[in-house]
């Protein structure tokens, strides 16, 4: 049985802002869903998601506004990647029936004119 490894490398801080990710680890099955919070010390109107898979650079999965239904870029949707905005200082991802394609790294941003980053969480397979 494969199992996953979510490890969170931390805390970003940019320009004042101070982004936070969690849990700092949590393992899970195959076809279970991780859950990544994402927490910003400022109210920001945009939080952003992006998945890093190795050896890649950055891409952008939605983009979230406080109250609204999230914006998804082409090759992600809702249901794998849905995301929940309550406020302005947190945000949601979960990852819906993660399999071995779903090792990344994932980061939450934040921003309303200059973005801020977390340092990211790193999904495994073990």
């Amino acid at each position: 049985m494969l199992t996953f490894l979510l490890l969170l490398l931390g805390q970003g801080s940019v320009f004042g802002a101070l982004l936070s990710q969690k849990p700092l680890r949590d393992i899970c099955q195959r076809g279970t869903s991780v859950t990544i919070q994402c927490h910003v010390d400022s109210q920001l109107a945009l939080m952003f998601w992006y998945r890093q898979l190795p050896g890649q650079s950055l891409t952008l999965i939605a983009t979230a506004n406080q109250g609204s239904e999230a914006t998804y870029e082409s090759g992600f949707t809702k249901d794998k990647f849905p995301i929940h905005r309550p406020n302005l200082t947190y945000s949601i991802l979960t990852v819906n029936s993660v399999n071995p394609e779903d090792s990344s790294f994932y980061f939450c941003s934040a921003g309303d004119t200059a973005q801020h980053f977390g340092d990211g969480t790193r999904l495994s397979v073990l």
